[in-house]
């Protein structure tokens, strides 16, 4: 199963369980990291920003969101790293500090008030993301 922005749940008070559920169960299971990393990047902003619109829960889904969402990441940077895909600079900083940085992402309009036309986007950041990670 792939996970993409199309196919990410909504987010209702509740369900935020069961989208992350979901997108931790698809992550797992896609061969290439790069598109495992792209896909979740895109279903977790989708979920921010589906939440944000909503105010579902509002402080308490951030503190939901962004753990598992920075772990469902690592877990597919490590797997790029195990595998040679990734080779970025300082691997401990990819599989961590990159994954906290693209949850700050995902989460910066919603906790800052941001418009969504100052908004980053998830597809760039997806696509800075992988250029650090394939940097030598």
């Amino acid at each position: 199963m792939t996970t993409s922005a199309s196919t990410t749940p909504s987010v209702r008070p509740g369900s935020l369980g069961t989208a992350l559920g979901a997108l931790e169960r698809s992550s797992e299971s896609h061969d290439d990291a790069a598109t495992a990393l792209c896909e979740a990047v895109e279903a977790l902003w989708t979920i921010a920003a589906q939440a944000a619109s909503t105010n579902a829960g509002g402080v308490s889904v951030r503190v939901e969101l962004v753990p598992r969402g920075k772990r469902i990441l690592s877990v597919i940077i490590r797997r790029g790293l195990a595998s040679g895909a990734f080779r970025p600079g300082c691997r401990a900083w990819a599989e961590h500090g990159l994954a906290h940085a693209l949850m700050a992402g995902a989460c910066a309009r919603w906790a800052l008030g941001l418009p969504e036309e100052r908004s980053l986007r998830a597809g760039p950041a997806a696509q800075a993301a992988l250029e650090v990670l394939r940097s030598v």
